[in-house]
């Protein structure tokens, strides 16, 4: 059913999908065993999330980028806006995901996955002294954020290799800005 589901929510996607479509491709047999199962589409779609979030995760933790804690932070960021480019990424963990799941839940999620490995990363980063020391946590937040937007940026853009490169570039840019360099050049300019 999950996989039926996962394949339905990417396309037609999530709105366009009925229980029945669901029930059909996954031959579970009635809409009285999908309801069993789950308590209703969003339900299921929750664990759709978690499944496409579970895979994303475990890959950059099996395929973690080389180099020092700052090349791991940047090479993993630009990961995830590559990994915005395939259409389940997008449509489940990009556009439906925050609509369906609101903000809290879509939290509640990441925060044991995503946002704990872009922590992770911060942490790191911050101990080898690559970046300025922040308070984690909000700060991780507000990367996760920010890589979001730039990963829907990129997804919706009509030339997503373009898109990519300048959504890279600033990126880069606001990495830098956390780094100590930046923070000396900002306390002289203030």
């Amino acid at each position: 059913v999950i996989a039926a589901a996962r394949a339905l929510f990417v396309d037609p996607g999530y709105h366009q999908t009925s229980v029945s479509d669901i029930v059909a491709k996954s031959g579970i047999g009635t809409r009285g065993a999908f309801y069993h199962h789950f308590k209703d589409k969003a339900d299921l779609f929750r664990l759709v999330f978690e499944e496409v979030h579970k895979d994303l995760v475990d890959r950059a933790i099996a395929h973690p980028p080389p180099g020092d804690a700052w090349d791991r932070l940047r090479l993993g960021l630009h990961g995830f806006l590559d990994a915005a480019l395939e259409p389940e990424v997008q449509r489940i963990v990009l556009v439906d995901g925050p609509v369906i799941l609101g903000w809290q839940g879509l939290r509640a999620i990441e925060g044991s996955g995503g946002l704990a490995l872009v922590r992770e990363v911060l942490q790191e980063a911050m101990n080898d002294g690559a970046i300025q020391r922040l308070p984690v946590r909000e700060l991780a937040q507000m990367v996760l954020a920010t890589l979001e937007e730039a990963s829907l940026l990129v997804a919706q853009a009509p030339k997503k290799a373009q898109a990519k490169r300048s959504v890279g570039l600033i990126l880069d840019r606001l990495l830098f800005s956390l780094t100590p360099a930046a923070g000396e050049l900002a306390s002289r300019a203030t």
